[in-house]
């Protein structure tokens, strides 16, 4: 919950941040009769992407530290493996719900952005008016 609402807030700012750059610009849009819904559609979509990308690269990053401590943990747990056997024959031993919990992140990053940036620009919008 705490990544979460770190999250929630630094995309918050970005928003802002955008918003304001471009005030001059969604002012004359919102004026030719773009809703709201448009315009934070607009912004929810592109923030969305950009955290899905990053969600997914971080992903990819993590992966590797991941299973390693995965294969230096397994003595432990008492799935230890064969000697000398390297840590990507690991990949086998791991639980699904780790699998399809690591697969969700990007996801749900996704969503926390997207939703962040539409509650934003509506009550920024809201302001406007």
């Amino acid at each position: 919950m705490l990544v979460a609402g770190t999250a929630a807030a630094m995309v918050a700012i970005a928003t802002r941040a955008g918003l304001a750059a471009r005030r001059e610009a969604i002012g004359i849009v919102h004026g030719l009769g773009a809703t709201d819904g448009m315009i934070a559609g607009r912004f929810a979509g592109r923030i969305g992407a950009l955290t899905l990308a990053g969600a997914l690269l971080g992903v990819l990053a993590a992966a590797p530290v991941l299973l390693s401590l995965a294969h230096l943990a397994a003595p432990f747990s008492g799935d230890a493996p064969p000697a000398g056997q390297a840590p990507l024959a690991m990949l086998n031993s791991l639980p699904p719900a780790l699998w399809l919990s690591l697969a969700a992140l990007p996801v749900a990053a996704a969503l926390i952005g997207w939703a962040t940036a539409q509650a934003t620009v509506r009550l920024w919008l809201a302001r406007l008016a």
